[in-house]
């Protein structure tokens, strides 16, 4: 009898099944620390760092959930987002948690604003790692999760302005300012946008285009990651 007949054989099936729990495992994991961080707070700490990373943990770990399982490549799919999630959490930890309740958080519209951002970066960055790989690799499943999660992205981003600009309003009586935060505000929602606004004629292939969403996408997570937790 050949010695390769005694080992294990890791079938598509159990990649899968492993990807999947590890998937749901950590999802729990970053509830529970999210619902720890907000036991120790009147109000719910959505302006805090700590908070921003646990949030965009969970969202990116949730919009696994909805992609049905069917190879190895949508697996490792999963296995890297859940590596980049896991990475999230492990800094929040490093970070200080919020400390006392502000004011200005008591406004339904001020907790939609800080959201937003934390939902909006989870989804961007499952849906760059998706056209990354599609990039590498066609998958119709992936294709159209991609591109939904891009489109969920901006969405949540422009709700959070919309939420954001009537927080202003009603709180300095003025939507809108020639700041920084407003102006990084916008043109972060601009690379939402330029996703599904490049040229075709500028790439060779449509590899090449897809490479170039995951380009944009990825240059928008650095920003938004930057922007808050240095």
């Amino acid at each position: 009898m050949s010695d390769t007949s005694l080992k294990p054989v890791i079938t598509p099936f159990m990649v899968i099944l492993t990807a999947r729990l590890v998937n749901i495992v950590l999802f729990a994991l970053a509830v529970m620390i999210l619902s720890l961080i907000n036991s120790n707070c009147l109000l719910f700490p959505g302006s805090s760092v700590t908070t921003y990373l646990v949030v965009s943990a969970i969202v990116s770990l949730a919009s696994l959930c909805c992609l049905h399982l069917t190879n190895r490549l949508q697996a490792h799919y999963v296995f890297i987002v859940c590596f980049i999630a896991l990475l999230m959490l492990g800094y929040s930890q490093t970070l200080e948690p919020p400390k006392g309740d502000s004011a200005m958080l008591t406004s339904i519209w001020a907790q939609l604003f800080f959201l937003s951002r934390p939902i909006a970066l989870g989804l961007a960055i499952a849906a760059f790692v998706s056209y990354s790989i599609q990039a590498l690799r066609n998958d119709a499943d992936l294709d159209s999760h991609c591109h939904l999660l891009s489109l969920l992205a901006g969405t949540a981003y422009l709700g959070g302005e919309i939420a954001g600009s009537y927080w202003a309003f009603i709180g300095w009586g003025a939507s809108w300012s020639w700041s920084g935060h407003f102006l990084f505000s916008a043109l972060t929602y601009l690379l939402f946008v330029l996703v599904f606004h490049l040229p075709k004629v500028w790439f060779s292939n449509p590899s090449a285009l897809t490479m170039g969403k995951a380009a944009v996408l990825g240059f928008t997570c650095v920003l938004m990651l930057g922007y808050r937790v240095l």
